[in-house]
């Protein structure tokens, strides 16, 4: 019983399949059966069924090496298919058109900058470690810093509760906000009336793109220092510099004349009020409360020095005995004023406290946090240098978003 079923179509194997059920179902009637049935009209044995064995292990043999030959055919025929659409898709066609060897290929996925081979490479260039003749190629086509460091740089920045409150963006190069000057008050009007146009003006702020550089210096020889030791090293080091910049900047920064972001309190130059010289009382915080206009509320939060915060307000009760600073429920570090967050900040200066919305201060990195060393600098004793370098600014885009309060004199 031999077949060349290589050969054979899926139909003829459907049709063999049959003739060997033709087979099985004559191999079950009883031997005088098929021997009186042979040569009546009727009961001719079907074509073919005599190149068949009555062995049925032969048989079951032969089905299953059938079935075997129609899967290979259809999953064949399914291959093609799905190869046929991703070309009518151009997943194919990109492919063909880069004329790129695979080995080549996967270099370059190997170094992109989400890639753990390009952070290691990168932070082994910082380090002055020898790099492999791939890194090198990878580390002079780019200078970006890997995505996981990036992300670990910015998670730094965002721990900052002043930076994490305020208005961050990230445009390249100078960026204009516009900025409410005289906005009118909707108005009701009859059904069938005209309305009155209002006189309407809006300013501009433009943010530039002042440079914020932290650099380091250091003896120790970090080259000692495994990938992932040196990755928080330099990110505690570098990112935690720069983000207190920031946070300074934002409160106190001089603006385009000290090349800095413009801060808070040089905008609110005039405060809008005082607080009780003695101490600040209950009285003192409904009177800020209430200077600020009711739409910034919904945002609004307070932001004093700890001295303050600490010795005057903490521990502070309303009219009826209640504490007026609760701990939030969710994160018992942090401290609501009457249901309002509080940042408390060393940066505020002394005796001064900010109440409002503080997504109205707007701030840019024209260019994120770069990453650079260097050995030449400090050659003769030995040491490295690391930088980190931003290019950023920011301003108060609506000074009615906030009030500063002093304390009397």
């Amino acid at each position: 019983m031999e077949f060349n079923l290589d050969e054979m179509t899926i139909e003829e194997l459907d049709e063999l399949l049959q003739k060997i059920q033709a087979k099985l179902e004559q191999l079950a009637q009883p031997e005088e059966e098929r021997e009186d049935g042979e040569g009546e009209e009727g009961g001719e044995q079907p074509e073919g069924l005599g190149e068949l064995s009555d062995d049925l292990d032969e048989l079951e043999q032969l089905i299953d090496q059938i079935e075997g030959r129609k899967a290979a055919i259809i999953q064949k025929a399914e291959k093609r298919a799905a190869l046929i659409r991703k070309i009518a898709g151009g997943e194919k066609g990109k492919s063909v058109r880069k004329f790129e060897p695979e080995e080549i290929k996967e270099d370059k996925k190997m170094f992109e900058v989400n890639s753990k081979e390009y952070r290691a490479a990168w932070l082994k260039k910082l380090q002055g470690k020898e790099l492999s003749a791939e890194e090198r190629t990878a580390m002079t086509a780019t200078a970006a810093i890997p995505t996981e460091t990036m992300n670990q740089i910015v998670g730094k920045l965002e721990l900052n509760p002043l930076v994490a409150a305020v208005d961050v963006t990230h445009f390249p190069n100078k960026v204009t906000y516009p900025a409410e000057s005289s906005i009118a008050d909707a108005s009701w009007v009859e059904m069938g009336s005209a309305s009155t146009d209002s006189a309407d003006t809006l300013a501009a702020i433009t943010l530039s793109a002042f440079k914020l550089i932290k650099t380091v210096s250091i003896d120790a020889d970090v080259k000692a220092m495994s990938i992932d030791a040196f990755e928080t090293w330099l990110v505690a080091r570098l990112a935690n510099k720069i983000e207190k910049a920031i946070d300074a900047g934002i409160l106190n920064g001089g603006g385009s004349t000290s090349g800095e972001c413009l801060g808070i309190k040089v905008t609110k130059s005039e405060e809008d009020g005082t607080y009780t010289a003695a101490g600040m009382k209950w009285k003192d915080l409904t009177k800020i409360m209430g200077s600020l206009p009711g739409q910034y509320h919904p945002n609004a939060t307070f932001v004093m020095e700890p001295t303050l915060f600490f010795g005057e307000v903490l521990g502070m009760t309303d009219s009826q005995n209640n504490r007026v600073v609760v701990n939030d429920p969710q994160e018992p570090r942090k401290f609501n004023i009457l249901g309002y967050p509080v940042i408390v900040d060393a940066n505020v200066a002394t005796d001064e406290v900010y109440f409002g919305d503080l997504k109205a201060y707007k701030f840019n990195f024209a260019s994120d946090v770069e990453v650079t060393s260097s050995d030449e600098v400090d050659f003769r004793v030995g040491s490295r240098v690391w930088r980190a370098m931003c290019l950023a600014d920011g301003k108060l885009a609506d000074p009615n978003a906030i009030v500063r309060y002093i304390r009397a004199t």
